[in-house]
């Protein structure tokens, strides 16, 4: 018996949350004013945070000259960007690692995923000249959040949902809204709320998939939205409904993107998402 939404989310209790100092570290890189001193003083009092930045610095695939001793140098040598990315990408590998049987995903393939997504939205935060680049790198990389939650009852009603998207036409989402009742978005954005997140970040879980359902277009849920489509068709990630979504045209409009702009982006994050890949499989 599927349950309802709320007793779903009682679930969530058992998900590893982010570290309070990954949330505030989004937060001072989303502030241009923000110093290398501030950044660095925001983690380095969590051990666990500083432990993990160290060792992957210090992993053969990053390929430094000299040994990493603390979080100054690793700002330092890898810049506050590529920093926020070994953070989060470490904190949500344990959530979002493990196989999402409903959605058809072995061990690894939604994390991939999400951090191929987490790029592609920095890459458009570039593109579109949007500050908010830490911002866009979380909400990349917990969009699929509400699948790990949903894998269960999806796996259990997976052979309704499959008959609707191949022989009615629907999309998964769409099969997903009249099978369970909710969509893995909707229950991302409410994971993300119970999690105190940053408005943009849920705003973002919540319609990465329906762009156009917000009264105001909004430029972080638009990529997100784009750059989840350019992931899957780059094949990164692809479960059960990995060809099943349909991009937003409007979404592109509004930022002048043709189809050759999404192949072009897609196989540049291709190549940025291997030595990252590299230095997690090093584990």
């Amino acid at each position: 018996m599927i349950e309802n939404m709320e007793q779903i989310l009682e679930r969530v209790a058992t998900l590893p949350r982010l570290p309070d100092a990954s949330v505030r570290l989004v937060e001072v890189l989303n502030n241009p004013n923000s110093t290398i001193v501030e950044i660095v003083d925001t983690i380095r009092y969590d051990q666990a945070i500083t432990a993990e930045v160290l060792r992957l610095c210090n992993s053969a695939s990053m390929g430094l000259s000299r040994t990493v001793t603390s979080l100054d140098d690793a700002v330092a040598y890898l810049g506050t960007a590529k920093v926020l990315q070994l953070v989060m990408a470490a904190h949500t590998r344990t959530m979002l690692g493990r196989a999402q049987e409903g959605y058809g995903l072995p061990p690894g393939s939604l994390w991939a995923h999400s951090v191929a997504v987490a790029l592609t939205g920095q890459t458009f935060a570039r593109r579109l000249g949007l500050s908010e680049r830490g911002v866009m790198f979380t909400a990349g990389l917990l969009h699929d959040v509400g699948k790990v939650v949903l894998n269960e009852y999806v796996a259990s009603e997976y052979a309704e949902i499959a008959r609707l998207v191949f022989s009615d036409g629907l999309t998964f989402l769409e099969a997903e809204q009249q099978v369970l009742g909710f969509t893995h978005p909707e229950i991302g954005g409410r994971i993300a709320e119970r999690w105190d997140l940053p408005a943009p970040i849920t705003r973002a879980i919540r319609y990465h998939h329906e762009p156009d359902e917000l009264a105001s277009p909004d430029s972080i849920v638009d990529a997100i939205h784009l750059a989840d489509a350019i992931c899957l068709l780059m094949g990164v990630g692809l479960g059960h409904d990995g060809l099943m979504y349909r991009a937003c045209p409007n979404a592109m409009e509004r930022h002048g993107l043709t189809e050759g702009d999404l192949e072009t982006i897609g196989a540049d994050v291709v190549v940025e998402l291997k030595p990252i890949m590299r230095v997690f499989a090093a584990d």
